[in-house]
């Protein structure tokens, strides 16, 4: 089924079915539907008869209390007697009548016509019956009065006349209604002829709120008699008939309407999967590739503005494919700069600087820096940075956990936003700037340091794209730069001692043989010692290796302190280590290994609580050229020279012989 027979076939759904649902109810619910709404307003207007009985009993209190106050004010100059001004309130129509009723229960004044004191006011359930006439009457005591203070003197009575004037009254609001008053199931009043039939259904008991009641092809709403209102009301009407149409005529509009909407259906049908199938057709060019795809718009409605909106969107998506081309071309360059040099050089300073230059490309921004972490992960240290005005450089050094940068390392999550604003709070030294992207450079298998560039080029913040393309780009320079890291640890374990962190013996082998070489193109001397740690062996049999381990990394720190910053200490084997001293002739050499023996000797060895140990050390010294021209020469030269030094009683240095040559 084609979107247009959908189309056509909906639209007819959607007008019938209303068309026929109303047939329906037009021919079936309608009648009880409209007898159900002239209940409801019988009912409405059965409240409104009874509020106003109601009212009559607020009337009938409020005129008892003026004649309360009327029968026990004391008569001024110029007033009648208490009938004649009890006649006056009659005649103002404050009530039908007035009846005064002394403390001994006779009638003291009267007026109009009034019962006698009743059981019960208006207030309860009761009316007031005398004989065949029904009152709403109200009763005050005259001790209520303002004027009459103490003990009750008698009461106040006021009523109305329940009777047929009452009831007219009542109706005269409702339309096609009459109002009946019922006491006891009886009707004591009436605006018409109430039917026995309908008054013997309302006489029957039932629920105490108001109820419909039908007979004889009348029907009534009954509200029960209560307190305020001591007579039942009931409201009459006829039913009225409902005429429905003539079927025939129905059915010739239905056929109608059916044969209209057909065609209105066909039409819009047409009219709206034309565009969409332009718009289709265009879709599968711009998956194609046709990003230039455009779609003619004919009109302002939805369906134009799909077509506007298509071509914006196509518009966009050039523009968004392009930006992503550039961003890729920047980072394949980035990655392939990041490649070059990392097959060029193991050198991490050149190594970052491309990593910042690629960043900084990268997120549009117009300064960075990175900071590496130092071993032990406290501190950061600044590797390199860029486009900072002013010569205003960040700092050197920043505490990992403090500002900005400090708290990524210690999170290894990224930042960003606008320092100074809500928790990114910069550390002293820290770039001051309007946005900031700070992200961790992690490897798998630790922090290496942080990224940060701050302020973009077009005075934006930095977004979740520029995260995004600095967390992938990161993901890849990490790998470079944690290789070269690697690499030098790698390169210097290689040529360090575990124990002492001095040169190991293969480092001692690369550099003596350059030391030579330079020193025989300069024409200068060049020394070489060879020490030895006297009785070593004991200190191991008697404390223990773990001990003599300590003696040796002792030994290589006094060592270390007797020598300069170009000189080369290593570890040559064992307990026995070597020194090579450039531009150091054989006076130099004698000075120098006095030293250290000195500086061995001096003090015992050991941390404070371990029992001190005497240590001492021989020392075997050898100069270029004297005493040889390589390096193989020179070391067995040192060697005797140490050798004569343990025999001539340790604790000593000695000179190789010049005489033995080389």
């Amino acid at each position: 089924m084609t979107l247009r027979t959908r189309l056509t076939a909906a639209f007819l759904v959607v007008v019938l079915g209303p068309l026929l649902v109303v047939l329906a109810v037009v021919t079936t619910r309608l009648p009880d539907r409209l007898g159900q709404a002239e209940d409801r307003g019988l009912r409405d207007s059965g409240r409104l008869v009874a509020q106003l009985v109601e009212s009559r009993c607020d009337r009938a209190l409020a005129a008892a209390e003026i004649a309360a106050l009327v029968a026990s004010a004391p008569a001024t100059a110029g007033q009648g007697p208490l009938p004649d001004r009890l006649a006056e309130l009659v005649a103002r129509g404050l009530a039908d009548g007035f009846r005064i009723i002394s403390p001994t229960g006779a009638t003291a004044a009267t007026a109009g016509a009034a019962p006698e004191l009743p059981e019960a006011d208006c207030a309860s359930q009761d009316p007031t019956v005398a004989g065949e006439v029904v009152h709403v009457a109200a009763v005050v005591p005259l001790g209520r009065s303002g004027a009459a203070r103490g003990d009750p003197q008698g009461a106040a009575v006021a009523a109305f006349t329940v009777d047929r004037g009452l009831a007219a009254q009542l109706a005269w609001g409702i339309a096609d209604a009459e109002v009946a008053l019922l006491v006891d199931g009886r009707s004591v009043a009436a605006s018409a002829t109430v039917p026995d039939a309908l008054l013997e259904r309302a006489a029957e008991p039932g629920p105490v709120e108001d109820r419909v009641v039908r007979a004889g092809g009348r029907t009534g709403v009954l509200v029960p008699a209560g307190p305020g209102r001591p007579v039942a009301v009931l409201v009459v009407a006829d039913r009225s008939a409902l005429t429905l149409l003539p079927l025939l005529p129905v059915f010739g509009i239905a056929a109608a309407a059916l044969v209209l909407a057909v065609g209105i259906a066909v039409l819009v049908a047409r009219a709206t999967t034309r565009p969409l199938g332009e718009l289709g057709a265009a879709a599968a060019r711009v998956a194609g590739g046709d990003l230039h795809t455009t779609i003619e718009v004919r009109s302002r409605d939805e369906l134009g503005l799909l077509a506007a909106s298509f071509n914006t969107m196509t518009e966009e998506l050039r523009r968004y494919v392009g930006a992503l081309e550039d961003s890729r071309n920047e980072l394949q360059a980035g990655v392939a700069r990041i490649g070059d040099a990392l097959a060029g050089t193991h050198d991490v300073d050149r190594i970052v600087h491309v990593v910042l230059d690629t960043a900084i490309a990268a997120s549009r921004a117009r300064a960075g820096a990175v900071w590496l972490v130092e071993p032990g992960l406290s501190t950061l240290q600044l590797a390199v940075s860029e486009g900072f005005a002013g010569g205003v450089l960040p700092a050197a050094e920043l505490a990992v956990g403090a500002g900005v940068v400090g708290r990524v390392a210690r999170s290894g999550e990224p930042l960003r936003g606008r320092p100074g604003v809500g928790d990114l709070l910069p550390a002293a030294g820290e770039p001051a700037a309007d946005a900031l992207l700070a992200v961790p450079l992690r490897s798998s298998s630790r922090l290496i340091g942080v990224l940060a560039v701050y302020d973009r080029a077009d005075g934006q913040p930095f977004d979740e794209a520029d995260l995004s393309t600095l967390r992938t780009f990161t993901s890849q320079a990490t790998v470079a730069v944690d290789n070269v890291l690697l690499h030098e640890e790698a390169r210097r374990l290689s040529v360090t001692d575990a124990l002492t962190g001095l040169w190991n013996y293969r480092y001692f082998t690369m550099t003596v043989g350059k030391e030579i070489e330079r020193a025989t193109r300069f024409g200068r001397p060049l020394a070489l010692l060879l020490l030895d740690l006297d009785h070593f062996k004991l200190v191991n049999d008697v404390y223990g290796h773990q001990r003599g381990d300590a003696v040796l990394v002792e030994l290589a720190a006094r060592v270390r302190g007797q020598v300069r910053e170009v000189d080369t200490v290593a570890r040559y084997g064992g307990e026995e280590f070597v020194v090579v001293l450039p531009e150091t002739d054989a006076h130099g050499a004698a000075l120098a290994a006095e030293r250290i023996r000195s500086a061995v000797q001096r003090r015992p060895f050991g941390e404070p609580g371990d029992a001190p140990l005497d240590i001492t050390v021989s020392v075997g010294a050898a100069v270029y050229p004297q005493h040889g021209s390589s390096a193989t020469t020179l070391v067995g030269r040192a060697d005797e020279a140490l050798y004569a030094a343990k025999r001539g009683g340790r604790d000593t240095w000695r000179l190789a012989e010049v005489d033995r040559g080389a």
